[in-house]
């Protein structure tokens, strides 16, 4: 009977052991794209599933009254604060993770989330520098609001990164032990209602996660691509009158006898003369009232010297943002109207005596009133500025604690700016920024474009332009890569590829005819490519790595399924000497044959898919260029106009149709503009068959099979022209 009963007891104990209980642990999942989360409803315990990188971590007091929904999962985060873990909105495949501050009491202290604790070895880490310019650095994550990038060494990515409350939030951790987001250390006190959110996305390459981050992210703003031509600076040349190059900087022609605006005026109209179409004019911060106090650096009491002792010609911080009398006599309005072109109009940091401070709200160094930018926007309407160039934007977030530490504080700053300027038809450029400003900047569809490197394109700022690049590129701006003189034609090149402005800073006298119009049309319009120069994502690996490889970038033109690359290879460090570079037609998207095209040698092969293009970097600025295009099933393979840096760009080529025996462009044509050459690879005699334009010659090498098409449009006004070119023969 003993040994009975013990048998029965040991029988029941395990019985019960098999049965569910009510309030067993459960797992919960939500999955967008690549991208799989679970939650442990008894300990905490979360996972994210991202492809082949796998993270985990657990809530600081375990999980608690998790729910699920079409929409994601909900749970308490901790005490007065509750989350939520839910697709991004749209088909992105990203995950938005979500906090909110419930109840009607304000909250001190407040976890991160997401909170990784559980990393993959070998990670390596792209993220942005809280320094002007917001530079790109490797393996160095910085706990700053920026995206972490995150890949291993197959290139599988995950992109981490606040997505809302940029000025609070910050990274958290060392992206080995541990990946988080989480608010900056002055932020001290959260107020009811207070929310906040991060974006995960993941791919099986760099280049993919960016375009699910960047979708993501501006599916959240409602934030569509900002159009390569959205507005002057984007369309046109212009001529700036920037620092590191521009002649006009705190400079005109005194000697002569000339004033600020007749120097300008002079030339504006020689230049129209000469048939140089600049369809913008950047004004600096030279025309507009400033101390001599500036917080960020020391500054002399005089900007140039040679020109006379006026508040105009000073460095330190805004006084007033109107012209002044010693720059324009008869006002800005008036300067407008003598050279009718739109203005990208400067400014700065508020001083700290300006009279803007006894009318306006003004916190630190930023104007966090409203009025005070409907004041600016309206005075830029009333004068010819189109474009606002917000410049110092590092020194306005450093010297104003408030941005950093209060609720809502910074977006009065740059949601009012941004507001005032798009109720007046007014774009805007950032310049100075750190990344949370670009980070900032997705949610303004008039923000068209971001100063991406530091002043002057010199041939040091490629690497950080080219990286940049694509962060804002996924912002829905263009990266603006600053002033250069005409005459250098690798950094004229390179401003094209970057798909945003053309700025030069010459003296008339020092305009270089022929590199200007390889970058436009006679209208001044720009032939550029559909997006960015970008990096390819070996290039990542090899900065990752340190190899001090040469930086591999591209950009394209797509007319339909139709693509043409535009490759830029540079060395890193233009010191080294002689380098040698290789690349396939694959990495670059194409899955047959190719024609490559180097503009400067005149030389043109053929590649397969997976064959390589490969060649010597040149000059001292140790760069190739080439053109790649893929050959049609007919045998031809289209350049477009070899005239211009980006050959088959829309502004020239709006169209592009296979035929069975050959393919047929439409092209552009300016008013006045004079032949053009049109090139490519034919495996036979090309015939061509143009409508409103005349034919002029036709070549081919045998040995290469590169041919040549001159022709010009059959009037002097703009018009579009067929071009067929038929390899039946």
């Amino acid at each position: 009977m003993k040994h009975r009963l013990r048998f029965s007891v040991a029988s029941l104990l395990i019985a019960c052991m098999l049965l569910p209980r009510a309030g067993s642990a459960k797992q919960y999942d939500v999955r967008s794209g690549e991208l799989g989360f679970s939650i442990d409803d008894a300990t905490g315990a979360y996972t994210l599933d991202a492809g082949e990188l796998h993270f985990a971590g657990r809530l600081p007091g375990g999980a608690s009254h998790v729910s699920a929904s079409a929409n994601g999962l909900g749970f308490v985060l901790a005490e007065g604060i509750e989350a939520s873990v839910s697709p991004a909105p749209g088909k992105s495949g990203a995950l938005l993770f979500s906090w909110k501050v419930v109840g009607k009491k304000a909250v001190t202290q407040w976890p991160a989330f997401p909170d990784f604790n559980g990393v993959p070895a070998g990670l390596h880490s792209l993220s942005h520098r809280q320094l002007n310019f917001a530079p790109p650095v490797f393996d160095s994550p910085q706990d700053v609001s920026t995206p972490w990038v995150l890949f291993d060494a197959s290139g599988h990515a995950l992109i981490l990164s606040p997505a809302s409350d940029f000025f609070l939030a910050s990274m958290l951790g060392d992206a080995k032990t541990r990946i988080a987001v989480g608010l900056n250390s002055q932020v001290k006190q959260l107020p009811a209602g207070f929310t906040a959110t991060a974006l995960v996305a993941a791919a099986p390459d760099i280049a993919t996660a960016y375009d699910v981050w960047g979708t993501a992210l501006r599916g959240i703003y409602h934030r569509r691509p900002t159009a390569p031509d959205a507005d002057a600076t984007l369309r046109y040349i212009g001529e700036l009158t920037d620092n590191a190059g521009g002649h006009y900087y705190y400079n005109y022609e005194y000697a002569e006898g000339l004033n600020y605006e007749e120097s300008l005026v002079r030339f504006i109209k020689r230049s129209r003369a000469a048939g140089i179409p600049f369809g913008y004019l950047q004004l600096d911060s030279w025309w507009y009232a400033k101390s001599a106090w500036n917080p960020h650096q020391q500054v002399g009491r005089i900007k140039n010297p040679a020109l006379p002792d006026e508040d105009w010609n000073r460095y330190g911080g805004l006084i007033e943002w109107k012209a002044q009398p010693g720059v324009f006599p008869k006002g800005m309005a008036a300067f407008h109207q003598r050279v009718n072109l739109p203005f990208l109009a400067h400014n700065r940091f508020i001083d700290k005596d300006s009279p803007y401070r006894k009318r306006f709200e003004i916190s630190g160094l930023a104007a966090v009133d409203r009025r005070y930018w409907d004041e600016l926007a309206n005075y830029a309407a009333n004068n010819g500025i189109a474009i606002y160039l917000q410049d110092w934007l590092d020194a306005i977030y450093k010297f104003s604690p408030e941005l950093q530490s209060v609720p809502g504080k910074g977006e009065l700053f740059t949601d009012g700016m941004a507001s005032a300027m798009a109720a007046r038809g007014i774009t805007m450029q950032y310049c100075m920024a750190y990344p949370l400003y670009m980070l900032q900047g997705v949610k303004y569809p008039n923000l068209t474009t971001i100063r991406a490197a530091g002043d002057g394109l010199t041939r040091d700022h490629w690497t950080q332009l080219a990286f940049n690049a694509r962060l804002i590129h996924e912002l829905g701006a263009w990266p603006a890569t600053d002033v250069m003189p005409s005459h250098d034609t690798a950094a004229m090149l390179f401003a094209t590829l970057s798909g945003g402005p053309v700025g030069v800073g010459d003296a008339f006298e020092d305009l270089d005819r022929s590199n200007i119009f390889k970058v436009v049309r006679a209208d001044g319009e720009i032939v550029k490519p559909d997006e960015p120069l970008m990096p390819l994502d070996v290039s990542y690996m090899t900065q990752a790595r340190q190899t001090g490889a040469p930086i591999i970038g591209a950009t394209f033109t797509r007319h339909g399924n139709h693509a043409t690359a535009y490759l830029l290879v540079f060395a890193d460090d233009p010191s080294k000497g002689p380098e040698r570079f290789s690349v396939t037609p694959a990495s670059l998207g194409f899955g047959g044959t190719v024609a490559v095209f180097d503009p400067i040698a005149k030389t043109l092969v053929t590649a397969g898919s997976t064959d390589t293009i490969s060649g010597k970097l040149e000059g001292t600025d140790a760069f190739a260029y080439r053109v790649v295009a893929p050959v049609s099933a007919s045998g031809i393979a289209v350049l477009g106009d070899i005239g211009k840096f980006v050959s088959m760009g829309r502004k020239r080529v709006t169209s592009y149709e296979e035929l069975a025996q050959g393919v047929r462009l439409k092209l552009a044509f300016a008013a006045n503009d004079p032949a053009i050459t049109v090139a490519g690879y034919s495996r036979s005699n090309v015939m061509p068959h143009a409508e409103g334009a005349t034919i002029l010659s036709t070549s081919r090498d045998p040995q290469t099979g590169l041919f040549k098409v001159e022709l010009r449009a059959a009037t002097c006004t703009a018009s579009e022209v067929s071009l067929v070119l038929d390899t039946s023969k």
